[in-house]
């Protein structure tokens, strides 16, 4: 099969290698998925620059992919096959964090893309629980779906943000998404950029953009990590709120106590979504309630595609197409 290989960290053109590779089988109680379009998400540019140290190259990258299962293992149902589906992340089930709702936090996850081959290829094995049926979205709106659209649905679980005035901070491939349901839910949006082409889409959304020297907000949701995540909370209002999911740089952030003390700060971290939060993802873009965004990419231009995240260039989400 045709795939990309993460083959060592670094700059894309260096550590990303398009590449023919043995069609995968599915061994017992896996499947194997052609994929149809995969996402490209923040974390992934971090993978690559090996900011994790569970990553071991070469290993094919991504996390966020659906496609039509062709073939199953033993001990799986044959009537999977032909069927459509997204791709969750895999966990144990059994952890107190699973146990307690939490799967998104299990103890002995195995990541897609990091832990084994991920949906930068034609084909991805997966165990036949972690691939669930759908139907009714079209494959590369579908995909936004996986990962950004359902991390919105799971940070907006944390926080009320009906009539409240909330600030997102990054226009990138989640914050456009968790923007566009904060609306929905009946908030105040602006999104913070520096891109006029964003902010011209941004407003098109019915979005505010924010404008230097605004402050005051009830909530403040963080996508970016370091770089931002000290004037988040100085944006909040005391007794605000600030929600931190981003980490595109992978650094660690210095802040001050006393940013949080006195203005009596909520911070609240939230990380990714669990399976059924993309269930619900779906249903937002089934019934227009999510507009999806999204640049297509061939499979052999994925280091073309993380230049171009990088750069902020990528509306949405960025998708590779095999």
């Amino acid at each position: 099969m045709r795939a990309v290989q993460l083959i060592k960290f670094g700059a894309p053109q260096e550590a990303l290698q398009y590449t023919e590779l043995p069609d995968p089988t599915p061994g017992p109680g896996e499947v194997l998925v052609k994929i149809e379009a995969a996402g490209m998400c923040g974390r992934d540019l971090v993978v690559r620059k090996g900011a994790f140290p569970h990553v071991k190259p070469p290993i094919i990258p991504g996390h966020e992919g659906v496609g039509k299962v062709i073939d199953v293992g033993a001990g799986v149902e044959r009537d999977l096959i032909g069927m459509r589906v997204f791709l969750s992340a895999i966990y144990d089930g059994t952890c107190d964090y699973c146990r307690r709702g939490f799967e998104n936090l299990c103890r002995n996850a195995e990541l897609l893309g990091e832990m084994r081959n991920g949906t930068y290829g034609e084909y991805v094995v997966i165990p036949a629980k972690f691939a669930h049926p759908f139907h009714g979205v079209d494959p590369k709106a579908a995909v936004l779906a996986t990962c950004p659209i359902s991390t919105a649905v799971y940070v907006l679980k944390h926080i009320d943000v009906e009539r409240k005035k909330v600030l997102v901070v990054g226009a990138g491939g989640t914050g456009i998404y968790i923007a566009q349901l904060a609306k929905v839910r009946g908030a105040e949006v602006y999104v913070s950029t520096r891109s006029p082409e964003k902010a011209s889409v941004l407003k098109e959304l019915g979005l505010g953009v924010a404008t230097e020297g605004e402050k005051d907000f009830d909530v403040v949701i963080d996508t970016v990590g370091a770089p931002t995540l000290e004037r988040s909370l100085k944006l909040a209002k005391r007794a605000g709120a600030v929600v931190v999911i981003g980490n595109v740089t992978g650094e660690k952030a210095l802040l001050s106590p006393a940013l949080v003390i006195l203005r009596q700060l909520r911070v609240i971290g939230s990380m990714a979504f669990r399976p059924w939060d993309i269930y619900e993802a779906l249903d937002l873009l089934k019934r227009g309630l999510i507009k999806p965004l999204y640049v297509e990419y061939k499979l052999q231009d994925a280091a073309k595609a993380h230049e171009d995240m990088e750069r902020g260039r990528v509306m949405g989400r960025a998708v590779l197409l095999p």
